[in-house]
């Protein structure tokens, strides 16, 4: 029997989240040329490719609204996603958060512990953020999913999930050709081609380059700091020997270096004096403020990664598919870092990472049931990661006024990781059509986890751990009712529970006066509820979501400082929460203009941290306590308020020409930047306005295009990131100053 809600359970999602989506150039010539479709617009988010997604308050992004916001960065999605936080400071540095659950963070990146955000490109686990460090280019869609996700997405998801597609190989020949020019030596090269091999073998093949000059001056050697040169290259082949059989084979490889460089925000006082101005001078440094750096030596990294994947499905009979993913995926980084002052006290440090992951899932999908369909499936996962930290301290009479001694001065710190991880999984999600409005879904994922690992550090505080094993059993589970009061108006209510993995803290070693108990993370247990709304009105010319969303973490993981190692480790936290409300509004008042806003005010506090680290206004003081109590605090990278309003208005012109103008403008309050709740990193909150303007047209048998656009319009200064050094100075790292560019582009 025909479902006489369909139209509408197909268009619904159609129109929710994300800002509007309008035709892309080559589709608004068409529209111009083409009388009975002129005045034909697509309004909202695609619909969502999974049956079993149960409805929630995800933002879907279209690739062409990717491209045409001018979003080519997976930090860049904040800016059009609510309540999403992605801090990049390197590719091995990347922390994401999606209303205020995501890093632990801290000061230093602990190897023993994943992100409870997982980020997924064409249904395949990244590890770690840092995997997508490559522009995002070519994509078909990108999907922002909060709360657990945990029964179709995996154990790393009790925070959320972001869930990226690109676009396949295509039986119809195609392709781009982009170029891009921008201030302080911005350039960026795309092509793309696609097209049939056979008639039954398609390919598709992406390069690109990308250049992003410094932005940060360096005093001592006259160098712009803070760019990267990125080259990248993926190629697919999509085999389709038969109407119930498609494989699909992806391979991809990116080398990027970066420059990253860290600026004197400001200095503190400690008993009236500040110390680290102080000491600086008795050292013979000179440090410098804001938005210049005076440093002997610089800062480098490289990346290399890649990875490779295969996608079959098979149709069934009776309309059940079967679908197998494998992938395997390295990831190599080597940095080369350096203090923050003109004087040599260590250099050609960091810790190099090699990391390889590996995976297979198996799903079988029910067809579209009349009354009940389903999903179950398998997953196996490996990884088997390593890291080197090495600090070369400089032998001069200079490092030990700044260090207080000379205990480190000439030496190599050595710290050798490893892990190795294997989880297997089984979960299995249906939805039980109760009536022709009402749905009931619900989920269920077992995981056992078994991770092995070992720490060793030298010639600093010694120590060896031997060798780690931990095993973990790691339950999911979700009920979600919906149910569909008219077909403009659909309500929902949502319960999911989800534990993330356990960890090692296998970056820093145990801390001396916890012990070797302290070497072992117990995983992070995350309950959820969400209630909201989806409706459309006005012939879909309104579009309105709402949703009300709870969420508790119990043993958070996150980090401590060991005074007696002096280095961060992990350790489980107590109690977190996470409340709120979720807003997206998307309007069409005029033909050819769209105007989209959302938003997510969010209430998100430790409610039991006694054991957190003390903030530097109380470390450095006489007498200060070992931890301190940060309950019913803020929780870190919270802002409480974040919103994206966009616009745009598009029109055609004579002689078949087609022009637009936009505008975003972004805004996020101040939020705590470490896990301490430093006064001193206090993140001042900023808004970021992005305008552009175009033209395009028909030539040949395609379509040229052009564009002006001017990033960070009023070239607000803000920080991405803000952390505190040893004698209550502060450190920053940038956003990018204002940014004038044009793009030329022909699609064929």
């Amino acid at each position: 029997m025909k479902h006489p809600y369909s139209p509408w359970l197909i268009s619904l999602p159609l129109l929710l989240s994300a800002p509007l989506l309008l035709a892309d150039d080559n589709s608004a010539q068409e529209l111009a040329n083409t009388p009975h479709l002129k005045t034909v617009h697509v309004l909202g988010q695609r619909p969502q490719k999974d049956v079993q997604q149960q409805p929630n308050s995800a933002t879907t992004l279209d690739g062409k609204e990717l491209e045409r916001q001018g979003i080519q960065r997976l930090e860049d999605l904040q800016q059009l996603a609510s309540g999403l936080d992605v801090n990049i400071v390197d590719p091995y540095d990347t922390r994401i958060t999606i209303r205020g659950i995501g890093d632990g963070g801290g000061t230093e990146i602990n190897i023993g512990m994943p992100s409870s955000v997982g980020l997924f490109l064409d249904n395949v686990y990244l590890s770690r953020p840092g995997m997508l460090s490559n522009d995002l280019l070519d994509i078909e869609s990108a999907t922002v999913l909060a709360g657990p996700q945990g029964t179709l997405f995996g154990y790393s998801t009790t925070g959320g999930a972001i869930d990226i597609h690109s676009r396949k190989p295509t039986f119809t020949p195609e392709g781009s050709l982009k170029q891009s020019f921008g201030q302080r030596g911005f350039t960026q090269s795309q092509a793309m081609f696609s097209g049939p091999l056979n008639d039954t073998l398609a390919g598709r093949i992406n390069v690109s380059h990308t250049e992003r000059g410094g932005y940060v001056k360096n005093d001592y050697t006259g160098h712009d700091l803070g760019g990267s040169i990125q080259d990248g290259v993926r190629g697919q082949l999509l085999w389709v020997p038969s109407d119930d059989f498609s494989l699909r084979v992806i391979a991809d490889y990116n080398d990027a270096n970066n420059d990253p460089v860290a600026v004197l925000e400001s200095t503190h006082l400690t008993n009236g004096v500040d110390l680290f101005t102080t000491r600086a001078i008795r050292a013979g440094a000179h440090p410098v403020y804001s938005d210049h750096v005076n440093i002997d030596s610089e800062n480098h990294t490289k990346t290399q990664q890649g990875g490779l994947s295969a996608e079959a499905n098979w149709g069934l009979a009776d309309g059940y598919n079967l679908r197998s993913v494998s992938s395997f995926r390295y990831f190599g980084y080597k940095p080369s870092t350096t203090d923050t002052l003109d004087i040599p006290l260590f250099a050609d440090s960091g810790a190099d990472v090699h990391d390889r992951v590996w995976s297979q899932e198996l799903r079988l999908d029910s067809p579209k049931g009349e009354h009940f369909d389903y999903a179950i499936g398998a997953l196996y996962f490996g990884e088997n990661l390593n890291t080197w930290a090495h600090d070369y301290y400089a032998n001069n009479n200079q490092a030990p006024i700044w260090y207080g001694n000379r205990a480190l001065n000439g030496k190599l710190v050595q710290r050798f990781g490893a892990i190795d991880e294997k989880l297997f999984s089984l979960f299995s999600q249906g939805t039980w059509h109760v009536t022709e409005r009402f749905d009931i879904t619900a989920g269920v994922r077992g995981s056992y986890q078994e991770k092995s690992g070992s720490f060793r550090r030298v010639n600093r505080n010694d120590f060896d751990s031997g060798d780690l094993k931990q095993y973990n059993k790691l339950p999911s589970g979700l009920l979600n009712f919906s149910y569909w009061f008219t077909p403009q108006l659909q309500g929902y209510a949502s319960i999911a529970y989800g534990e993330k993995a356990g960890g090692l803290n296998i970056s820093s070693g145990a801390a001396g006066r916890a012990g070797y108990d302290s070497l072992f993370i117990d995983p992070e247990k995350t309950r959820s509820a969400e209630l909201g709304i989806k409706s459309s009105w006005l012939d879909r010319r309104v579009v309105f979501d709402a949703a009300l969303f709870w969420t508790k973490v119990n043993d958070f993981q996150t980090t401590a400082y060991d005074e007696e190692f002096q280095t961060s480790y992990l350790i489980n936290a107590g109690t977190i929460r996470s409340r709120g409300v979720a807003l997206d509004l998307q309007v069409q008042p005029l033909e050819g203009w769209t105007v989209g806003l959302n938003g997510t005010f969010l209430d998100a506090k430790y409610m039991e941290f006694s054991n957190g680290r003390c903030p530097a206004e109380v470390t450095l003081k006489p007498g200060a306590p070992a931890t301190c109590d940060l309950s019913g605090e803020p929780v870190f990278r919270s802002p409480r308020l974040t919103y994206n309003l966009t616009s745009r208005y598009e029109w055609p012109l004579d002689d078949g020409l087609n022009a637009f103008v936009s505008g975003r403008w972004s805004y996020r309050t101040w939020a705590y930047g470490t896990v301490e709740n430093s006064e001193y990193t206090r993140i001042p909150g900023y808004g970021l306005l992005a305008l552009s303007t175009g033209l395009s047209g028909k030539y040949g048998d395609g379509t040229w295009n052009a564009s002006l656009w001017l990033n960070n319009a009023l070239d607000k200064t803000y920080y991405r990131t803000l952390s505190a050094g040893s004698y209550g100075e502060v450190y920053g790292n940038l956003g990018e100053p204002r940014t004038l560019g044009v793009t030329l582009g022909y699609d064929f």
